[in-house]
């Protein structure tokens, strides 16, 4: 059900550690994992593999520190704990619709152990969750909807890319600078916009509040791609009177230890929404029950009990 269970993160950062330590233990049969289990697996890495030098102790050291951090930040949302004796982190799961959510955003954040089958459908749970969110941040009374590839018959935005993007155009009330040929025959992508919205303004006239976001899971590619819906990218051919506001919905819990941003330095004119403001935003305006299902969650919890 999923791969590449005994290869650990490449990243020495304690967020992308503390989120695999996450995912052991929630498909460990005791529902656990201690600092015993992470020790054999990083010696056997050692040995089939680099034979490099590890400090074993220190990294548990590290993933603890952040899990008490997440226990705090997160609250009763955060379905782990961490054993009294630091030795274990254990899930303790109580079926609640944030503790989902949480656990929904962590398998969203590995997609690297999720098989080829099941990422279009993880892919697309974490864009509908975005969308929810993302109309809770729009001024009341906007237009707000989705620019996915594979939209479906009901999608607002239909055809190729040159079709979206002008249909695009229309909405937010700007003269398209393109033409056919400048986009690739039979694209049906989104051209780096998930999410479209505006607020109409009472009237049809130009200069209008927008925003657009992109939406991603992975945990490189949104270094760059947190910038695919900026203003700077696509101004040019969609000219409007006043710069749209850009965000980016990622379900990487992107803080250090300490609180702050982690890579901060790689934060461009974005706004991101990363685990942490996902979950909060969804308990700020009681979202919950718009959450989408997720059936991947329950295949791996069942997985994992029998």
């Amino acid at each position: 059900m999923l791969l590449c269970l005994d290869a650990p993160p490449s990243s020495s950062d304690p967020l992308f550690w503390t989120d695999f330590v996450e995912l052991k233990a929630l498909i460990h049969p005791d529902r656990c994992y201690s600092r015993g289990d992470l020790v054999g697996l990083l010696r056997r890495n050692r040995d089939t593999q680099s034979n490099r030098a590890t400090h074993d102790e220190s990294k548990w050291r590290d993933i603890v520190s952040f899990a008490q951090n997440r226990a705090i930040e997160f609250g009763d949302a955060y379905p782990f704990n961490i054993s009294a004796d630091i030795d274990t982190i254990e899930l303790i799961f109580d079926d609640s619709d944030k503790q989902k959510a949480y656990l929904k955003l962590l398998l969203s954040s590995l997609m690297r152990h999720v098989p080829d089958n099941s990422r279009g459908g993880l892919a697309r749970f974490f864009e509908e969750a975005c969308l929810t969110v993302f109309g809770k941040l729009m001024p009341e009374g906007s237009e707000i909807h989705p620019n996915w590839a594979n939209g479906g018959e009901t999608a607002r935005y239909q055809g190729t890319l040159f079709q979206k993007m002008t249909s695009i155009a229309s909405d937010i009330r700007c003269t398209a600078n393109f033409q056919l040929s400048d986009f690739k025959p039979n694209d049906t992508g989104d051209g780096g916009i998930d999410l479209v919205a505006w607020h109409p303004m009472t009237d049809r006239r130009e200069g209008i509040p927008i925003a657009f976001a992109q939406c991603g899971c992975s945990k490189e590619d949104w270094k760059f791609k947190h910038l695919e819906a900026s203003y700077a990218k696509h101004h040019r051919h969609l000219p409007v009177m006043h710069p749209w506001a850009t965000y980016y919905f990622m379900p990487l819990d992107l803080r250090q230890s300490s609180g702050d941003w982690a890579y901060k330095s790689d934060i461009g004119d974005a706004i991101i929404v990363d685990r942490l403001r996902l979950l909060r935003l969804s308990a700020q305006y009681n979202l919950w029950t718009m959450w989408p299902r997720l059936p991947l969650l329950n295949t791996v919890m069942q997985l994992s009990s029998t």
